[in-house]
């Protein structure tokens, strides 16, 4: 009976020895697994930040691929503006001449309807002293033109602006009634005071109306006429303005400040007369 017995216990303790060493493995392989947890919770805390900087990144680079294309449609389309701007600037311009152009032409065809007993050739202005130090202009207009030394020179609208100083084959020099050495006869338009109208030296652009009888009234506003005395200039031109008249208790005359009813260094263009006195 004992020798029966004693292989059975040790076929128990064999199944005994297994069961616990498989157990054991269950609860090594349990644990680990447990264990593997925090080992996984760490790698993605520590792997979560640098996969996030990644896609910020790669979003950031994207921005700027997109910026740049953004921004060379914007340099083209600045272009095309800036190209329009160019060519609505021209034509504006083109429209300002041909419109002063076209003032200067009705004002001009008004002054020789008014005026048919006077012809006269246009001419641009292309210069004036550069030294300053006398009151003329350059016109296009010379002999060839029929323009000579001594005709009467009028802006487009009919106000005088000078006398033709110097006359060359293709242009002329016209020196202003604003130049020291300019005299010319005048007498005022409504009460017809004469007197002589001469350009100044201390006051460039300026006029002094002379030899005003004391006895003759004239006052500020008085408009002053060419008077066709000396055989210079056509009667009736404008030539100027009174602003002021002054006299002295001795003096047996009177004088009076003017100025020209055109800005005369701004003249696109003048006419120059060829008949009359002048002539």
């Amino acid at each position: 009976m004992k020798s029966k017995e004693r292989p059975l216990t040790w076929t128990r303790t064999l199944y005994l020895f297994v069961a616990l060493v498989l157990v054991s493995l269950a609860l090594i392989l349990l644990s680990q697994g447990r264990q593997l947890l925090p080992v996984e919770s760490a790698a993605s805390q520590v792997l979560t930040p640098i996969q996030q900087a990644a896609h910020d990144v790669t979003s950031t680079v994207g921005g700027w691929i997109d910026t740049l294309h953004r921004m060379n449609d914007l340099e083209d389309e600045n272009k095309k503006l800036r190209a329009a701007l160019d060519s609505v600037t021209a034509e504006n311009a083109q429209f300002q001449e041909l419109k002063r152009e076209n003032t200067n032409l009705r004002a001009l065809l008004k002054f020789q309807a008014e005026r048919p007993d006077i012809n006269g050739v246009l001419a641009n202005v292309i210069g004036g002293d550069p030294s300053s130090t006398m009151e003329i202009l350059t016109i296009d207009k010379g002999i060839q033109d029929g323009v000579t030394a001594g005709m009467a020179v009028v802006s487009s609208g009919g106000i005088l602006v000078g006398q033709i100083k110097d006359a060359k084959v293709s242009r002329s020099t016209v020196l202003l009634i604003t130049d020291v050495s300019s005299s010319l006869a005048v007498a005022t338009q409504n009460t017809l005071v004469p007197g002589t109208l001469e350009g100044r030296w201390q006051k460039q652009g300026r006029l002094l109306m002379r030899h005003i009888p004391r006895d003759k009234k004239i006052v500020s506003g008085d408009i002053l006429l060419t008077s066709g005395v000396g055989g210079v200039f056509p009667r009736g031109l404008i030539a100027g303005e009174v602003y002021n008249v002054r006299q002295s208790d001795v003096d047996t005359e009177k004088e009076a400040e003017a100025y020209p009813l055109v800005e005369l260094h701004s003249l696109e263009n003048v006419l120059v007369i060829t008949n009359g006195p002048g002539k």
